[in-house]
Formats: C-alpha cells, structure tokens, sequence
C-alpha cells in the first residue's frame, strides 16, 4: 500500500501539469504585432502626460460571428512590438483601452517625445478616447474595426482634437492565424496615423 501511495503521490505533478496545459491549450489568444515606424526625433524636446479611457458603448471585442473560433476568449489581448521586419518582441496582455495606452507609449517615445507620468502646471495633456476595438466573422471573412479620439488638453482645456478610425478584412483560411493579421495590420495602421506633432502645432504649441 505505501508504494501504491508513492507513486500516486509522485503522479499527482505530473496530472496537475497536463491538466493545467490542456486548459490552457483551449482559451484562444488574439494576437497583435505592431509594427514600429522608423525612429526619429520629430518630438524630441515635447513633453505630454498620456492619458488613455475606453469609451466604447459596449466593452465587447468578438462578435456573434466570430464567438465559435473565439470560445472562452478571455478578453486581454497578446501585444507583441516589432522594429523594421523583425518578428516581434512579445511584451504582454492586455485589455484593448490598455493595448492602446502601451502602443501609442511607443509610437511617442519611438519619435522622441518624453512622457511625464503626472499633470504639472502648464504641461500638456493628450487624452485618446477609444471608441471601438472590434472583431467579427463575416461570410468566412475577419473584419476588425477600430476607432479612436486623440484630445490635446492644456490645464482641461482642449486645444486640438483629431479622430482616427479604420477597418481590415481578411478571408478565414485555417484557424485563427489571419484574424491575428487583421488585427495587427489595423493596430498598426490606427496607432500610427496618430499625429501628434499636428496636434501640437494646431494647439500653437
């Protein structure tokens, strides 16, 4: 009985890993590459404390369409950073208002600009309001939409405002994979666009 005992003891580890793994295995990701553009210092020497709030009318990112290939989908979202054609640095999970906070981060700091973590007198603030971090299937088609409102601030008063949005569509061939394309490509494509350097000029800053 005691060796009956030992082995079941020295199993229970290696059950609990399979367990473990088969879980995993089954919670779908969504994965996003975000492709830097070249590094500059078009902001170098501006200041701004970036300020990121989802204003999504639903905290949804997977429509009816696309919930089978996204079952238990746990809503955080796989960022991985990538500098010319490199395949990309994962960096972590996140939910979409902070994927957005982490990408436009590195969109600012990537042309120079210095980020303050807290709002001093006099120092501009830049607020984006996400409005929509969309995935859906349609006709064997992913489309993604994404939206988003940049707000230059000075003191809570606005300065400048300019919106961006778009839309990606890739035809479903196996698995997930070209939904993680789509994904990135709008991703990419969205955070930047974000024009700061114009956001700044417009305000006469």
């Amino acid at each position: 009985m005691k060796g009956i005992n030992q082995v079941i003891a020295k199993s229970l580890p290696i059950i609990f890993i399979s367990l473990f793994m088969i879980s995993c295995a089954s919670i779908p990701q969504l994965k996003v590459r975000y492709q830097l553009p070249p590094q500059s210092d078009r902001l170098k020497g501006k200041k701004v404390v970036l300020v990121v709030k989802d204003d999504r009318p639903r905290a949804v990112i997977v429509g009816n369409g696309a919930k089978e290939d996204f079952e238990n989908f746990p809503g955080t979202i796989s960022l991985s950073i990538a500098r010319q054609n490199e395949p990309g640095l994962f960096i972590g999970l996140y939910d979409p208002p902070a994927l957005v906070e982490e990408g436009v981060k590195r969109k600012l700091e990537n042309d120079g600009m210095e980020l303050i973590s807290r709002q001093t007198l006099g120092e501009p603030e830049l607020l984006i309001l996400l409005n929509e971090f969309f995935l859906d299937l349609v006709d064997r088609t992913w489309m993604v939409k994404m939206c988003y409102e940049a707000k230059l601030l000075r003191e809570g008063k606005v300065l400048a405002t300019r919106t961006v949005s778009g839309q990606a569509e890739r035809f479903k061939l196996i698995g997930r994979d070209e939904a993680d394309r789509a994904v990135g490509e709008i991703f990419t494509d969205m955070i930047n666009r974000l024009d700061v350097l114009g956001l700044f000029q417009s305000a006469g800053l």
